[in-house]
């Protein structure tokens, strides 16, 4: 029996010595070069300020990168509201697919662009544009559509605050109305 029990340790021993893991092939099978550093499926992100909601961002995919540059990929769908200094929504932003660069403050949003005011009913349809978040600007050079009950402007190229209160078609096209204030 005692040579029973001493054959069993040997072999043990002989099992456990011969198990190593080999980092470079442990690195070869876990690690995949464009991989994005966290992933996120239905991300809900609010910011707040002073007990109010300023930005609620939600988006089906999220991918943060941090290297070479830090970024955070939006896909499948990306919405984006903005509130007023009461907490109350003014204004929402939607697109299928978005860039976030964390250095620059910026969020580049493509394909399917919308904004929307909700006060003055009017939609702004793109398909591209740029939010700088430092300075609240929402801005494009592509083709814009805009239309609210009143109206439809066509142009090239916009500027308005992320709330769109107020905008500047940069080269407007088409027919314009325009009322003479009193």
């Amino acid at each position: 029996m005692p040579q029973v029990i001493i054959s069993i340790c040997f072999i043990l021993m002989g099992i456990l010595s011969s198990c190593e893991n080999n980092s470079d092939e442990v690195q070869r099978i876990t690690h995949f070069e464009n991989a994005p550093d966290e992933y996120t499926e239905n991300l809900d992100m609010f910011h707040n300020d002073s007990g109010y909601t300023k930005v609620n961002l939600y988006a089906r995919v999220s991918e943060t990168y941090h290297n070479p540059k830090h970024i955070t990929k939006f896909k499948k769908f990306l919405r984006v509201d903005f509130y007023n200094k009461r907490g109350e929504k003014v204004s929402t932003l939607t697109a299928l697919r978005g860039t976030f660069d964390h250095d620059e403050g910026i969020v580049i949003v493509e394909d399917s662009v919308r904004l929307l005011n909700y006060d003055k009913e009017q939609l702004l349809e793109t398909e591209y544009l740029i939010w700088n978040k430092k300075d609240s600007t929402i801005r494009t050079n592509r083709n814009v559509l805009i239309s609210s009950p009143k109206e439809v402007l066509l142009g090239k190229g916009l500027v308005t605050k992320q709330d769109f209160s107020f905008f500047e078609i940069l080269e407007p096209t088409g027919n314009m109305n325009v009322n003479k204030e009193k």
